[in-house]
């Protein structure tokens, strides 16, 4: 088979994956090597402690084409991806997930992003094997996200994707601290096409976030993404001062009616109540909000690399894909 001209780079972010990440980078470098002339597999080290990384240096002497990203501390997944975007050079940009993504759908989705659509994401069809926790959390927060906050997030979208030069060039234009890649990459505005496959698990035992993660990661996306709590909140508090006029009103027309009026214990302990209750929901939207601006108006660097390393194999061909300089950021 006629190998494609095209320079493809593939970002795999690690973290704790020291048992897969040989298996992984020769299956994914055969397959590279099978279809395209000039190609790199980039290895985003996103603060192993395991032996992940001395699996890589191994790697390094062995493989071509690979090239080892290791970040001072975990970052988080988005941000280990995004640390390879900044590096890559490829005409066409794959990110994968070693663990559960299938290196054998690269080939279509490349081809179907070299004919026409700028980013091609693939979609999960089931989400056979988590906990009905997980599945029911997940629909909640995309009918949520969809209809309520109009995030336009496809369900069950996942991080395996192929992207053209112009969608990363975009995208790596991005820097907003808390990063989620499928929203961001809707946001460029570009032409995306989505695809739907079949997890490929390489892990014994899966990995399954917490509830805590789970909460954090959708208030996370909601926050970054959307002002629509806030415009909620605001049409909230004001429906809840109007209702509290009304209710004024009716105060004050009971007080000039009747002649002889009971003391309004409870009716006081319960406006009392609502209200707090409105105006505490209120300053948690607000403190959300505040808190993201903070983080923002930092202004600090998204990660730090504390190594950048490149194969040590020499190849027959033109190595189009070596990167001689580390940039610390």
């Amino acid at each position: 088979m006629a190998r494609s001209d095209c320079f493809v780079s593939l970002i795999a972010p690690l973290q704790d994956d020291a048992a897969l990440v040989r298996p992984f980078v020769e299956e994914v470098g055969q397959l590279l090597e099978d279809h395209y002339t000039h190609y790199e597999i980039v290895l985003v080290d996103d603060g192993s402690r395991d032996e992940t990384v001395r699996r890589v240096n191994e790697l390094l002497g062995e493989q071509r084409h690979v090239r080892l990203i290791r970040l001072t501390r975990s970052f988080g997944q988005e941000v280990a991806i995004s640390a390879g975007l900044d590096t890559v050079i490829g005409d066409f940009v794959v990110v994968m997930l070693p663990g559960v993504d299938p290196p054998a759908l690269v080939p279509e989705l490349v081809e179907r992003c070299r004919g026409g659509a700028d980013i091609v994401y693939g979609v999960r069809r089931t989400r056979v094997g988590e906990p009905w926790s997980s599945r029911l959390g997940a629909r909640l927060f995309y009918g949520l996200a969809n209809r309520v906050l109009q995030l336009g997030i496809k369900q069950n979208a996942t991080h395996f994707r192929v992207m053209s030069r112009r969608a990363v060039n975009a995208l790596v234009q991005l820097r907003d601290r808390a990063r989620f890649l499928r929203t961001l990459s809707a946001s460029v505005g570009l032409d995306t096409e989505a695809v739907e496959y079949d997890p490929a698990i390489r892990r014994d035992r899966a990995r399954q976030r917490t509830l805590r993660e789970g909460v954090r990661l959708a208030v996370n996306i909601v926050v970054t993404n959307s002002n629509q709590p806030l415009r909620l909140m605001s049409l909230f508090g004001l429906s809840v001062a109007l209702l509290n006029l009304l209710y004024m009103g009716y105060i004050v027309a009971i007080f000039v009616l009747k002649e002889q009026v009971a003391e309004g214990w409870v009716t006081q302990s319960m406006q009392n109540a609502v209200m707090y209750l409105c105006l505490f929901l209120i300053l948690t939207v607000l403190c959300e909000y505040v808190g993201r601006v903070l983080d923002e108006v930092k202004g600090r660097p998204l990660y730090y690399v504390a190594e950048e390393r490149q194969s040590s194999v020499a190849g027959s061909d033109e190595q189009r894909n070596v990167v001689t300089a580390s940039e610390r950021r």
